[in-house]
């Protein structure tokens, strides 16, 4: 259940992260639609304002070729005639000596025809006149701008009179191109929907994650409230078991007759001290089990540090009738230091071999050993040649109180596996042929 739910999650971000980058491309191909649209009407305005300066000066040439030289109101009717159906343009007549002569705006959005030239671009006609007044040729020129461009355009009229230029001007809106572009305003609603259909799933992810992450925390307080009952039913057992035999053996004492009650008490104190002694012991793991909180690493001299582990447990073992080797490969003296707390691993070790003196008979071999599958990474490893454990033990073994041996607490591999946790590592059962082979990997 939690890998289908990792999944969905992943591919849920998945698709939030594709929405993301289909709203990049939409964006950008809104960017570049909208730039070719100005473009195409500024190619377009520039054609039109071209067309209209050469109209302009063929039509002030002819008029003077048939009534002579125009005055004022005859530009303006010339201006008139040549520009009424071409919409949004506005010109005139300009002269080296005299300036604006003539100006009229036909399609001008307003009452009646507007005949004063605007004062704004004036300087620019002025500029552009000049310019195809010295080049003898037409001269377009643009002003660009952020709501609209300008297209000016000028030509030389010729005729009698020297020094006269047609203009033309005509503003083109580069704010609403793309508004009047179909595909530019579907373009614009596609982008719309997926950012917003995009939000509404990011939105969704995160109130997720934030359920996910409640989800997990209480997953958690179960888990270690399970794991409190499960402890506290565990340390009941084993508190429970040593008081009863201490109760029955000090009952039995004290109901004994006169001739066997010293015999009983001497019995029964002697299963106390055993008892209690088993108590201590448990209370030292437990304690052992809380206490685990901060580590103090010290580069160790593993060689030896396995030697004195190892001669600790030699003569123990030979009492036992049992073989203690150690097994130690040279590039672990040569490779980098190793780093832990000597304390607590050596505490987690000892557990380990005592576990396999445990569940060794007579004429048995237990070995001790350290391998480094890296440069930043310790096994030690503790093997036997035993009865091996038990297949329904297996998959518990590292829980607290699971054991399968006589007077064992079950907490001895649950401090290895903290320990081991602690070092950033981890224990186990490796599978082997005979007997039992426990792994504890640290971490440097």
């Amino acid at each position: 259940m939690g890998k289908r739910l990792e999944k969905s999650r992943i591919v849920l971000w998945a698709t939030a992260l594709a929405l993301v980058l289909v709203a990049a491309t939409l964006a950008w191909c809104l960017a570049q639609l909208s730039q070719r649209s100005v473009d195409t009407q500024l190619l377009n305005a520039k054609s039109q304002s071209e067309f209209a300066c050469g109209t302009l000066a063929a039509g002030l040439k002819r008029f003077e070729q048939l009534q002579g030289t125009p005055d004022h109101t005859a530009a303006q009717a010339v201006i008139d005639m040549a520009l009424r159906d071409l919409s949004g343009l506005e010109g005139g007549f300009w002269q080296a000596n005299g300036g604006v002569t003539a100006y009229a705006f036909p399609t001008y959005d307003g009452t009646g025809i507007k005949l004063d030239a605007p004062s704004a671009e004036l300087a620019r006609i002025v500029a552009t006149a000049q310019r195809a007044l010295d080049s003898k040729s037409l001269v377009v020129d643009v002003r660009p701008g952020q709501r609209e461009a300008v297209v000016f355009s000028a030509c030389v009229v010729g005729g009698d009179v020297e020094g006269r230029v047609a203009w033309t001007l005509l503003r083109v809106s580069t704010a609403s191109s793309q508004a009047s572009n179909p595909l530019g305003v579907a373009l614009s609603l596609l982008l719309g929907f997926v950012v917003t259909g995009g939000a509404v799933l990011l939105l969704a992810l995160r109130q997720g994650s934030q359920e996910r992450t409640r989800a997990i925390e209480q997953v958690a307080v179960t888990e270690r409230l399970a794991m409190i009952g499960q402890l506290s039913a565990g340390l009941a057992h084993e508190i429970r078991n040593p008081l009863g035999t201490i109760r029955i053996k000090v009952e039995n004492a004290l109901a004994a007759p006169v001739s066997l009650r010293e015999q009983r008490t001497h019995s029964a104190l002697q299963v106390v001290l055993e008892q209690t002694q088993r108590l201590e012991s448990l209370t030292s793991s437990l304690l052992a089990l809380t206490q685990l909180t901060s580590l103090e690493p010290q580069t160790i001299d593993l060689p030896t540090w396995l030697q004195e582990v190892g001669g600790f447990y030699r003569e123990r073992a030979e009492q036992q009738g049992v073989q203690l080797q150690l097994e130690l490969p040279p590039e672990t003296a040569t490779d980098a230091p190793v780093t832990f707390d000597p304390q607590w691993v050596r505490r987690a070790l000892d557990n380990l071999v005592l576990n396999a003196l445990a569940h060794v008979p007579a004429g048995g071999t237990v070995r001790v050993g350290a391998s480094r599958p890296g440069a930043r990474r310790l096994v030690l490893w503790v093997e036997d040649d035993g009865e091996g454990v038990a297949p329904q033990l297996q998959d518990s073994l590292f829980s607290p109180f699971v054991t399968h041996r006589s007077g064992g607490s079950g907490l001895g591999l649950a401090l290895v596996q903290e320990v081991a946790r602690a070092h950033k590592g981890t224990a186990r059962l490796v599978p082997s042929e005979r007997g039992a082979r426990f792994e504890m990997e640290l971490g440097q």
